[in-house]
């Protein structure tokens, strides 16, 4: 007893930095991710959508996530289908109205 009441500070630190790591953790791993609908468009695979949408994030590894999220058991889409990818995924979208210099027509 003695032992407690000489270093209850040093365990009230630790109880305190214990509380505030569950916190942490917890409060970090509820974060939502938005979803948003893609339609599929003839002609249109996972491997193209992955070029267009994967950003830095190996096509394989994109492709397994959108499967997952989507229940997908083949890799296999149809035009007219709706996908749900995640809405930060959108930003690698190329912008197919931008003319470079070195485009001819």
């Amino acid at each position: 007893m003695a032992y407690i009441q000489k270093n209850t500070f040093v365990l009230l630190f630790f109880f305190l930095v214990l509380i505030l790591s569950f916190y942490y953790v917890l409060s970090h791993n509820s974060e939502q991710v938005h979803m948003v609908q893609l339609k599929i468009e003839q002609g249109d695979t996972l491997w193209t959508l992955a070029d267009e949408y994967s950003g830095n994030m190996p096509h394989h590894e994109w492709i397994d996530e959108i499967m997952k999220e989507n229940s997908l058991t083949a890799p296999v889409i149809t035009a007219g289908q709706t996908l749900k990818i995640p809405e930060g995924q959108l930003d690698f979208a190329p912008d197919h109205d931008l003319k470079l210099a070195s485009d001819s027509e």
